[in-house]
């Protein structure tokens, strides 16, 4: 556990805190009583107005009060679900009404007794003229608890009740210790709540609040939320800035040789292909930066397929060109093996030694390359975590590339950069970065950007398909059956669990049935890493039809022969993560298709978010539309409990951005050590260790 700062105190000192649940909380980046005092609630329900079922819209909360007729639960191919039978009187007559649960609740049959007249809140759902209330709370009618009910994210191991409790003790407990970080002009120049007011108005919401004002805090667009996302997006500017700033106080120890005008012709000559011109706008853009006395911080971005491996090659060739060293970091032993076979005829017609080393080597073949890097012996190293173990060193380290990097922690990054005397970095993604999410994500790098793909590339033709997900396989099959197609099956689950969604193993036996004769295997993060490398070399030679699999197919598989892809369940993805397993496919020059399956009614909003997919192949324009949706956090998985959700101010939070770094950059022009603001110095200090959450 961190330190703790001029905030913290005990989380011991609650009641009912013990070591068990200070650690549970912690792994939510849940560590200090200021922690908790900030903890964003996930929703709110009005109970105060009773809602006619026959007024209440498609996806709007709801109370209503009912009387029971039925309640049942059951476990159906290992998938909980309950379901209540009700009746609900209103204008004269009785309506019908489903409630249903689709994850165990604690009491929920000792609640839901037949004959009992309780008072239900939840989020209404209209199918096929059916009424139907998800997930509900079971109040008493004439107890039914606070006016306006707030609720709070899950943290696993501590209820939701508890940490309700837990958040308005941590604030009751700290009072008027509770320092706000922001200098008071900033908050009055760009109209922001004070923290404490904002704290309030998030827990304990005044019952005599407009409608308008609950309808905001239940969107996430409260002025209470724009203060708690411009702080955490100012803290985040901070850090990275001085991350930047701390990375750049060394001179390096290589830098690019003068160009004579023979670079360009050299690299032509190890690769068969011409570079586009995105290509080499990237490759003078980093070259002018390996010039420079001081380390490159870049981040070179490109859609699926267009070309970041060859530009990340012109780099590590100058740097060996130069006496230096280059070495590859992967988030996966797939993608590292995929990029030294890549790498390894380019490098031997340049006359670079390339090595790799990843943790399923024998111990003398690791011992090899770990010896060849530190005497010299070897150019370019590439590897996966494998990289970090202590052992590994370099004689003379030049260039640090990271693949995927926002799979990588800043630790991590950090580690392998300390590998060497201020070496350069170059970081690549796959996952097309607005401008706006750069900021936020990647601060402290400068951005290069491939919007060019290589000449030959077909983008797969992409549908969407509502419905039973037994009617998108069926299709699937008839293609596969007609084509002899090669492709992949996405579900979002390995095994049925909470959601309503498919899972590989349900969705390989459906498939084994209606493709007789096809080879159809399946790999997921369970799958041990042999076997999982196996049948991908299988996949990758034919062997395999198709490849039923979870998200573990995103980055790291190249087959050209691979033409079809399902994914089941889109509507749980997010559309980058979509974009980017569609890329799997449509890597070659022949006709692909991608088929996106959701169990949401067409028309429904998800099936409208899903609907980008198949009006653009444009990353870019994917993710701009999910960076307004889900926010910086969600987008790239680094969201922990609580942190407020940039969703409900998608048109306001990209203004807060962009004023988070200028006043970041202005503080720290007046105040480089924040020494003048002392408690938004430690929570820079806190947001910047990487138990933190900081995986940027």
């Amino acid at each position: 556990m961190p330190p703790r700062d001029s905030e913290a105190g005990e989380l011991g000192t609650l009641p009912g805190v013990g070591p068990k649940t200070a650690a549970k909380l912690a792994a939510h980046g849940l560590h200090t009583l200021a922690d908790l005092a900030r903890v964003v609630p996930s929703g709110y329900r009005d109970r105060r107005h009773r809602t006619p079922l026959s007024q209440a819209a498609d996806g709007a909360e709801a109370a209503v009060v009912a009387t029971i007729r039925k309640f049942s639960q059951r476990f159906f191919r290992g998938r909980f679900f309950a379901g209540l039978d009700c009746v609900v009187e209103e204008g004269g007559r009785e309506i019908g009404l489903q409630c249903q649960w689709f994850h165990r609740v604690g009491g929920l049959a000792e609640r839901a007794q037949a004959g009992k007249r309780v008072l239900l809140v939840g989020r209404v759902s209209r199918k096929k003229g059916k009424l139907a209330l998800i997930h509900p709370e079971i109040r008493d009618p004439e107890a039914p608890g606070p006016a306006i009910s707030v609720r709070y994210p899950e943290v696993e191991g501590v209820g939701e009740v508890t940490l309700a409790k837990l958040c308005r003790a941590a604030i009751e407990r700290l009072g008027s210790s509770l320092v706000d970080p922001l200098p008071p002009e900033l908050c009055a120049r760009l109209g922001l709540m004070p923290l404490a007011p904002a704290l309030a108005l998030l827990h304990a919401p005044d019952e005599a609040l407009p409608a308008e004002a609950i309808a905001a805090l239940q969107a996430g667009r409260s002025p209470a939320h724009r203060r708690m996302l411009f702080e955490e997006l100012l803290v985040a500017q901070l850090a990275l800035l001085r991350r930047r700033a701390a990375a750049q106080a060394l001179p390096v120890t290589v830098t690019l040789l003068p160009d004579e005008g023979t670079r360009r012709e050299q690299l032509r000559a190890c690769v068969p292909f011409e570079p586009t011109r995105a290509q080499w706008a990237a490759i003078d853009e980093i070259e002018a930066d390996l010039a420079h006395p001081r380390p490159m911080l870049r981040l070179l971005q490109g859609d699926v397929g267009s070309g970041k491996t060859l530009v990340a090659f012109a780099a590590s060739a100058g740097i060996v060109a130069a006496g230096g060293q280059a070495v590859w970091m992967a988030p996966t032993e797939i993608l590292a093996q995929q990029h030294t076979a890549t790498l390894r005829p380019w490098c031997l017609a340049a006359g670079i030694r390339l090595a790799l080393l990843t943790g399923s080597m024998t111990r003398g073949e690791r011992a090899a390359v770990v010896q060849a890097a530190a005497a010299g012996t070897v150019d370019l190293v590439v590897g996966t975590h494998a990289l970090l173990t202590e052992d590994v060193q370099f004689r003379r380290l030049g260039l640090v590339v990271v693949d995927e990097q926002h799979r990588f922690g800043v630790r991590q990054r950090a580690t392998l950069r300390d590998k060497g005397r201020a070496p350069h970095l170059l970081v690549l993604t796959a996952t097309p970065i607005p401008r706006t999410l750069a900021l936020s994500l990647v601060g402290e790098l400068d951005v290069s950007t491939l919007r060019e793909a290589p000449p030959g590339r077909r983008p797969p033709d992409t549908t969407l398909m509502a419905g039973p997900v037994a009617r998108a396989r069926f299709r699937l099959a008839e293609h596969v059956r007609r084509d002899m197609l090669q492709g992949f099956v996405v579900c979002p689950q390995i095994e049925a669990g909470a959601r309503e969604a498919s899972d590989v193993d349900e969705a390989a036996a459906e498939l084994r049935t209606l493709l007789p004769g096809k080879r159809i295997e399946v790999v997921h993060g369970r799958v041990e890493p042999a076997r999982r490398a196996a049948a991908m070399a299988e996949f990758r030679a034919g062997a395999i039809d198709v490849l039923v699999a979870t998200t573990v197919i995103e980055v790291g598989v190249d087959v050209p022969e691979a033409r079809f892809m399902l994914i089941e369940h889109a509507e749980h993805f997010g559309l980058s993560q979509l974009h980017q397993l569609r890329g799997r496919i449509g890597r070659g020059t022949a006709t692909s298709w991608c088929l996106l399956h959701t169990g949401a009614e067409a028309g429904s909003a998800a099936a409208r978010r899903l609907q980008v997919l198949a009006d653009t192949h444009d990353g870019f324009v994917v993710a701009e539309r999910d960076l307004a949706e889900r926010g910086p956090g969600e987008l790239f998985g680094l969201r922990q409990a609580g942190r407020v959700a940039w969703a409900g101010l998608a048109g306001e939070g990209v203004a807060l951005l962009e004023a988070a770094r200028t006043a970041a950059s202005e503080l720290l022009a007046r105040d480089p050590g924040l020494s003048g603001h002392a408690e938004l110095r430690a929570r820079v200090e806190r947001h910047a260790r990487p138990e933190a959450g900081d995986a940027g």
